[in-house]
């Protein structure tokens, strides 16, 4: 059609630069806003999550202490029967002093005094340690969530030197009414169907969860 006007527009042309650009800075938007709320959702998830982790870390950091101390009460009577042909609940007797800001109460015996700690090298006779006042439940309380079965074991049995003595660490370690109790023994022992040998610690509450 050559009468056309040459210079005339063509509709079937490209549109402008820029047009239909609308459309693509929309879902731009609308996708930094959905990643915008899932950064959000994540940081609040970790925020929950990181605090929870931490505490329970810190719960089983304070856990080892009982098991450490324990083991040093086997150790300490082990030397001492070696010495003497028995075993002893005393804690000055056979130098088991734990050190200060004990988070566990410790008993060698199911009677007797309690020492404050930290305990001291003397000729007292303690059958025990205090936990540190600043971390404890009253005594009472922390003694009174320890399993009666294993009262009845605590401290010395048979006659010596034919004798065994059996340990226990109990502790709250968070604000509830829980507590975390272990015992070592000179003997084996079986709890709830597990072998338990002597000089291992075996956890019979668990307050760390």
């Amino acid at each position: 059609m050559s009468g056309a006007d040459e210079n005339a527009p063509n509709p079937m042309a490209a549109p402008p630069p820029g047009g239909g650009g609308g459309g693509k800075a929309a879902a731009a938007a609308v996708v930094a806003v959905v990643l915008l709320g899932l950064c959000c959702v994540a940081v609040t998830l970790f925020g929950v999550a990181l605090p929870l982790s931490f505490t329970r870390a810190s719960r089983l950091g304070v856990r080892s202490e009982a098991t450490t101390n324990l083991k040093a009460a086997f150790a300490a009577e082990k030397v001492f029967f070696a010495e003497n042909d028995r075993y002893s609940p005393y804690i000055e007797e056979v130098g088991f002093l734990p050190e200060a800001n004990n988070r566990y109460l410790y008993a060698l015996a199911a009677d007797g005094d309690l020492a404050s700690p930290p305990p001291r090298a003397s000729a007292e006779r303690h059958t025990g340690v205090h936990s540190d006042p600043r971390h404890r439940l009253s005594d009472a309380a922390l003694e009174a969530k320890v399993p009666d079965a294993l009262w009845d074991e605590v401290g010395l049995s048979g006659e010596c030197p034919s004798c065994d003595i059996t340990i226990i660490a109990v502790s709250n370690l968070d604000s509830d009414d829980d507590v975390d109790v272990w015992s070592i023994s000179t003997r084996d022992r079986t709890i709830g169907g597990v072998s338990v040998t002597a000089g291992t610690p075996h956890q019979h509450l668990d307050d760390s969860k």
